[in-house]
């Protein structure tokens, strides 16, 4: 009579996880988790294939943003002043272009600033409305503030003013005001008395000038205020000196009612 010999199999460490080691119970779970296993690996390995993809394509668009943006910033800058149809065409070449940041490369902050840049352009075309929407767009975009949206106030209240929509551009200046890191305030401080100054608003702009040399002492707008501050504000009256003859006859009422 033949015996065989009894192998053990994996269904009893399956059963008896407690009698296998650490690495044994590592390959035993690997073993009767396979499909899963393989499958989840394949899925991590796609993902950050396509993660990687999304990077790379991010990147691209980033410095084609950035080498269109540098294009249309030469445009911008690189015009005669002495010839007006000449600036002009490169003034539209440069919102073209801009443009083209924004429809293209929607998801960059070069066109984030483009918006910026479309409405100092238009702006300078005296399309005060269509620079109007162009630092609107640009306002309703930004989440936490960047140190450019102060400037993008200013110039929106100026295109406010321009148009002759002089609340809307007061209240655009204000907002510079009111914003706690921005590095223009002098600046809009100024331009605020110089309008109310306009307006034959003595006290206001006056009140304005003040304003502007007590917050910021040393602002390249400081000398040109305090002068405006002389001319506007009218002289301290003096004292009027007391009459010798007046003088004279109280001392002699004085006199009379002691006897």
């Amino acid at each position: 009579m033949s015996y065989k010999i009894r192998h053990i199999s994996k269904q009893v460490g399956a059963e008896n996880p407690q009698l296998l080691s650490r690495s044994e119970r590592v390959w035993l779970f690997a073993e009767l988790h396979r499909r899963a296993l393989i499958t989840g690996i394949v899925v991590a390995v796609m993902v950050m294939i396509l993660l990687g993809a999304l990077f790379w394509i991010q990147h691209q668009q980033k410095q084609e943003a950035l080498a269109l943006e540098h294009q249309a910033s030469q445009t911008y800058l690189d015009r005669f002043l002495d010839d007006a149809d000449a600036a002009r065409e490169k003034l539209q070449k440069a919102v073209t272009l801009y443009r083209r940041i924004i429809e293209e490369f929607p998801g960059t902050a070069s066109a984030q600033s483009a918006w910026y840049f479309i409405g100092n352009a238009l702006a300078e075309q005296n399309d005060h409305a269509g620079a109007i929407d162009a630092y609107q767009h640009f306002i309703d975009q930004a989440g936490t503030p960047p140190a450019l949206l102060g400037l993008v106030y200013q110039r929106l209240g100026a295109s406010y003013l321009a148009s002759g929509e002089r609340e809307k551009g007061i209240n655009a200046y204000t907002q510079v005001l009111q914003m706690p890191q921005t590095l223009n305030k002098d600046q809009v401080l100024f331009e605020l008395a110089k309008l109310e100054e306009y307006e034959e608003r003595t006290d206001e702009a006056l009140a304005r000038y003040k304003q502007l040399l007590g917050e910021h002492p040393n602002s390249p707008y400081a000398s040109e205020a305090a002068m405006r501050v002389r001319i506007l504000e009218p002289p301290a009256e003096e004292p009027e000196a007391p009459k010798e003859g007046t003088e004279q006859e109280e001392r002699q009422e004085r006199k009379e009612t002691v006897e």
